[in-house]
């Protein structure tokens, strides 16, 4: 299966080499190097490793950045093609994939997780209340990041039906019914992974590729191993009292079984892409469900996507979301209202965010930055994508 799933990459892939220059609208180089060195400006300021920035108007590329180093100890720099670990971003391109199930009929938004699963998944302190994708999509569904869910992160449990184990079940729950309060769940952003491979029998890679990457001529991975043969990685740097320290947490190989059991950690904050194709998502979302010709979602997907569902009680909550979708208005850019995700990880600080009104967007992927200070993902984030909506007013 896994030399199948790196020819499907090499056979993807050539288009895009070819496309490669259509995408993106650059401007001529004075106005790109001026627009650089202010971007570099603060990139320096949050003393980050490296970077590459995406900026998209009228629904494309129109111009990209790259800064600093992928790698410091082999002096490798930053370019177009550097796969960066996106993060929370993760949620909202897997959400993607999730929501083409449920316009075939595969997935339903409001039907009982429990109905894909011989297991049941519910919350022990209401167990009369279903749990569903809507819930997951829009942080209301209870679960919590606790023991399991870290535990799975560092590979002592590697199946899902152990985390529903009744013994511990109540370990994964917070103490409110599921759809009346709203609390950030990595677990349940995880959980979407585990459902395409449940409802469709690929694992989240095979799927994500041929039904999102393959069809806009980009690459993404989950697992190391599904990147395109040579995938130049960034490495994944921490900021530290010492300085820039280099944090063992890259991506790993794991599980390639598409048991619908195992890979519900990785669509939380896993994907690795570039920021030129993370860009490529962003414009369907910001639009009609299309990105160069190619139809991801139709349009009524993409509207419900954008419209808020978590207008209740927040538990800890800043913006609000639509489905695996921040919806924020004027903390970014005064007088706009941005629609995305971002994310923090190991190192990594990222956004990506966009203004349906006009089709505008800004991606931001770093490998290391200063994040010492509180929420220092807002603070890049909302400096940097300022400083980009002043190129794209």
């Amino acid at each position: 299966m896994r030399r199948l799933f790196a020819l499907l990459l090499v056979l993807v892939l050539l288009p895009a080499a070819a496309l490669a220059a259509d995408y993106c609208e650059c401007p001529d180089a004075q106005t790109h190097a001026e627009r650089q060195e202010s971007l570099e400006r603060i990139l320096r300021d949050y003393d980050t490793m490296g970077a590459s920035i995406a900026l998209i108007r009228d629904g494309r590329i129109i111009d990209t950045f790259q800064y600093g180093r992928a790698n410091r100890a082999d002096n490798i720099p930053v370019d177009s093609e550097t796969y960066f670990r996106l993060a929370s971003i993760s949620k909202m391109i897997t959400a993607v994939g999730v929501l083409q199930l449920v316009e075939q009929g595969v997935l339903s938004l409001d039907a009982d997780l429990g109905d894909y699963y011989p297991f049941p998944i519910r919350n022990p302190y209401f167990p009369d209340t279903p749990i569903t994708l809507r819930h997951l999509m829009s942080h209301t569904s209870s679960l919590s990041d606790g023991y399991h869910y870290d535990m799975a992160i560092k590979g002592e449990i590697t199946r899902l039906e152990f985390v529903f184990d009744g013994n511990y079940t109540d370990m994964n729950y917070q103490r409110w019914e599921p759809g009346t309060r709203v609390s950030y769940s990595n677990f349940g952003g995880g959980m979407l992974g585990a459902l395409i491979e449940q409802t469709t029998g690929y694992l989240i890679d095979e799927y994500m590729t041929f039904s999102v990457f393959a069809p806009l001529g980009v690459a993404g991975g989950y697992h190391t191993p599904c990147l395109p043969p040579g995938a130049k990685l960034a490495r994944l740097y921490n900021v530290e009292s010492t300085g820039m320290t280099l944090d063992p947490a890259t991506l790993t190989d794991c599980d390639m079984d598409a048991d619908g059991q195992t890979s519900y950690t990785h669509s939380a904050g896993g994907l690795t892409m570039t920021a030129e194709g993370v860009a490529k998502v962003l414009i369907a979302i910001a639009g009609d469900g299309s990105s160069y010709g190619v139809q991801l979602l139709q349009p009524q997907t993409v509207a419900q996507m954008r419209t808020v569902q978590n207008n209740i009680g927040s538990v800890h909550c800043n913006a609000e979301r639509g489905l695996n979708l921040n919806i924020i208005t004027d903390a970014l850019v005064e007088g706009r209202t941005l629609y995305g995700h971002q994310g923090k990880a190991y190192g990594t600080i990222s956004a990506a965010y966009c203004d349906p009104t006009d089709q505008t967007g800004v991606v931001m992927l770093t490998n290391g930055c200063d994040d010492s200070t509180f929420n220092s993902v807002a603070r890049i984030a909302r400096a940097l994508i300022t400083q980009a909506y002043e190129y794209l007013e």
